[in-house]
């Protein structure tokens, strides 16, 4: 039998009998319709749908089921992006894993925001591995050359000849993810040039330092995932051009917790003693509650990048207190004397470090003995 529409009917927020017809995919207008109402109702409670076909000069009404009914061969199809097995050695919550690999798939642009040495950039390069997926990485924070970097160069020696970028190649690469790192750091004549680029509706980028200017087109499922370092303690980083902010999706990176940073030391450290390991994440977990606080001592945490680093630095033969002199004071100025955040986080990490041996320790009848000593 051949059905003008079926319907599958719902209720909408303000518990409304609603319907749309499957054969178009499009709502299906019954709210003057108090009979059209009771049969869509009866098609809910009972999980049917209700088709309407043509019975001589009226409409016919007849119940089927959901499974009975077939949609047509030529109805297109939704497919549904199914998350790709994450990295073994990162963690990153499913949720964002499954939006930044759908990203790629659908060559959309995304940009990852958050604290330094959080794992932005590398998981872009987990994410196209995955994916199996050409990548290409432009840091734009260390660009000079603007226009050669993302244009080319034209030269002259026997003539005049044009030579295109490497970003001109990534362009052209049809399922290419183009990793733009350091955004927020890039001169602002890199962002005039990426507009149209990132602009969904151009996707060109016009070759103006060549003779007649051609203009190239994006190829096909080009991704561009750009990550962006933002808040007051990026002096370097520039305020982001809004227009150019809103050709991405945003994403925050997430920050771990202690729990998830002891996970991750394990995975990256397997031989890192256990003991350091809890100490260290216990040094990152008390400087990110500090940094959160308000009228905080301190004006940025300990990134995963400076965790990592000091857990091979352990397994290297590093004590704690050598580590902490060489890769996590300098990042705290020493401004301001006994107020400074030097010396705020040098008394922090100072309860985890124990100097000498046991037998050179006090002992609590030590500290009594002291207490009785006549001076």
């Amino acid at each position: 039998m051949e059905y003008k529409q079926v319907l599958r009917g719902y209720y909408d927020t303000e518990n409304k009998v609603k319907a749309i017809d499957l054969l178009t995919d499009q709502p299906y207008y019954i709210e003057d319709r108090p009979d059209m109402k009771q049969r869509v109702e009866r098609a809910i409670n009972f999980k049917q749908l209700l088709a309407i076909y043509q019975r001589g000069t009226r409409n016919g009404f007849k119940y089927i089921e959901q499974n009975d009914f077939n949609q047509p061969t030529e109805q297109k199809v939704i497919k549904q992006n199914k998350m790709i097995g994450k990295p073994d050695d990162f963690i990153i919550s499913d949720l964002k894993w499954k939006y930044l690999t759908r990203c790629i798939d659908k060559g959309k642009n995304l940009m990852f925001v958050g604290p330094a040495g959080t794992g932005k950039t590398q998981i872009v390069f987990k994410a196209a591995e995955a994916l199996e997926k050409p990548i290409f990485y432009f840091n734009l924070g260390s660009t000079q050359d603007v226009r050669s970097a993302l244009i080319g160069n034209t030269y002259f020696k026997d003539g005049t000849y044009f030579e295109e970028s490497a970003f001109v190649t990534a362009i052209k690469t049809p399922g290419a993810v183009i990793l733009l790192d350091e955004i927020s750091r890039a001169n602002p004549e890199a962002w005039n040039i990426l507009m149209p680029v990132l602009d969904v509706n151009i996707r060109k980028l016009r070759l103006d330092e060549k003779e007649n200017s051609p203009v190239i087109d994006v190829a096909n499922s080009v991704s561009f995932i750009s990550t962006a370092n933002i808040g007051f303690e990026y002096t370097a980083a520039r305020s982001l051009d809004r227009a150019l902010v809103d050709r991405f999706s945003i994403v925050e990176m997430d920050i771990l917790d202690k729990d998830q940073e002891m996970k991750l030391l394990k995975l990256k450290c397997p031989h890192l003693d256990p003991v350091v390991n809890e100490a260290l994440c216990d040094i990152s977990f008390r400087v990110r509650m500090e940094c959160e606080r308000e009228n905080s001592k301190l004006s940025s945490i300990i990134s995963t990048r400076t965790l990592i680093e000091a857990a091979e630095m352990s397994i290297d033969g590093f004590s704690i207190d050598e580590i902490a002199e060489l890769i996590i004071y300098p990042h705290y100025s020493d401004e301001g004397g006994t107020d400074s955040e030097r010396i705020y986080i040098r008394q922090l990490i100072q309860k985890y470090i124990q100097k000498g041996d046991k037998e050179d320790l006090f002992t609590d009848d030590d500290f009594r003995a002291l207490d009785n000593y006549d001076f």
